[in-house]
């Protein structure tokens, strides 16, 4: 009897691979304080959120290092890499700022070309990785602003909402 194939895929992981979801899983939670927040008002739920985004900034530099000491790297742990950036630092700050009340026509329109940005990098660097890639498989250059630094944005927001 084959096996499930969704089994199979789990099976197939690499640690790396399930430190890229916790980064994943760090932004999803980021967007479900920023929705909280802006249901129930509480700035607590809206600190959380921002909390975890410096927290899967962290998971997203300790993915590589595990797959370069490890040596699993694959093609699928960077596609992965790269969605769980574009929800932990692009989707997540801009529903983060979107709920510390940039909500007009043109936030929506600077958060959106935000995110449409971060998505545009993550998949030119997908695409040219491999011919960049040097002997310890790390990629020796980037090419614009790497969409982790989002969390300056976050940072940001997080005084602000200390604040008041």
């Amino acid at each position: 009897m084959p096996r499930k194939p969704q089994f199979n895929m789990i099976r197939q992981f690499h640690l790396a691979d399930w430190i890229t979801l916790g980064n994943a899983f760090c932004g999803t939670g980021a967007i479900f304080a920023a929705m909280r927040f802006l249901q129930d008002g509480r700035v607590t739920d809206l600190l959380i959120g921002m909390a975890l985004i410096p927290l899967a900034f962290i998971l997203d530099a300790l993915d590589g290092r595990v797959a370069r000491w490890r040596q699993t790297q694959s093609l699928l742990g960077r596609e992965l890499d790269s969605l769980a950036d574009v929800i932990s630092f692009g989707v997540a700050p801009a529903a983060l700022a979107y709920a510390c009340g940039l909500q007009g026509g043109w936030d929506w329109l600077i958060l959106s070309y935000f995110v449409g940005c971060g998505v545009s990098r993550l998949a030119r660097y997908n695409v040219t990785a491999e011919s960049m890639t040097g002997d310890e498989g790390k990629v020796k250059h980037f090419e614009g602003t790497p969409i982790p630094t989002s969390l300056v944005l976050v940072m940001v927001l997080a005084i602000a909402a200390w604040q008041g």
